[in-house]
Formats: C-alpha cells, sequence, structure tokens
C-alpha cells in the first residue's frame, strides 16, 4: 500500500470517529437544554410569585411547577436515548 493509500484510510477512520463522536454527544446537548429551560421557568416563576401573581401555563409548557414558601422547584420531562429522565431546578422568591 502506497502512503496515498495509507492516507486516504486514516482520512475515511477519523470522519468516521468525528461522526459517532457527534451523534454521541446529541443526548448531552438535550439535556443542557432542558436544564437551561428549566433554570428559566424557575427564575420566571419566581418572579411572578413574588408579585403575588398564578404561574401561567404558557410560563409552565410541560414542566412541572411546584411553589413552596420561599421556594420555586421546576421540574421538567425528558427522554434520552429511549429512557426517562427528569431535569430540576429551584429558585428562591425575591
Amino acid at each position: 500500500m502506497n502512503a496515498r493509500g495509507q492516507a486516504s484510510i486514516e482520512l475515511v477512520f477519523a470522519a468516521c470517529l468525528a461522526g459517532l463522536v457527534a451523534v454521541a454527544t446529541l443526548p448531552l446537548f438535550e439535556v443542557w437544554r432542558a436544564r437551561t429551560r428549566a433554570e428559566r421557568i424557575a427564575d420566571q416563576a419566581a418572579v411572578l410569585v413574588a408579585e403575588g401573581r398564578p404561574v401561567p401555563a404558557g410560563v409552565r409548557d410541560g414542566a412541572r411547577v411546584a411553589v413552596g414558601r420561599r421556594i420555586v422547584r421546576v421540574t421538567v420531562p425528558l427522554e434520552v436515548a429511549g429512557h426517562a429522565f427528569e431535569v430540576s431546578a429551584a429558585a428562591r422568591t425575591p
């Protein structure tokens, strides 16, 4: 095998490896996005609760919001690779 053939094989291998890494990291981005969403909903709900207003359904948007005395907890359901997970965040009311 000459050098050009070897380089072609290495290029194909590197491309396949890069594709596998990209596909493997997609679930991590989904979890990160769900966590960010839960934090944003918790912050918005905490402000609304502090103002004495109810949390509208548009803010919840599929998340579970639990309002306590001084804290708001938000849980966002998530499915990754066929498994159900929950990502949660909390915010204190000002």
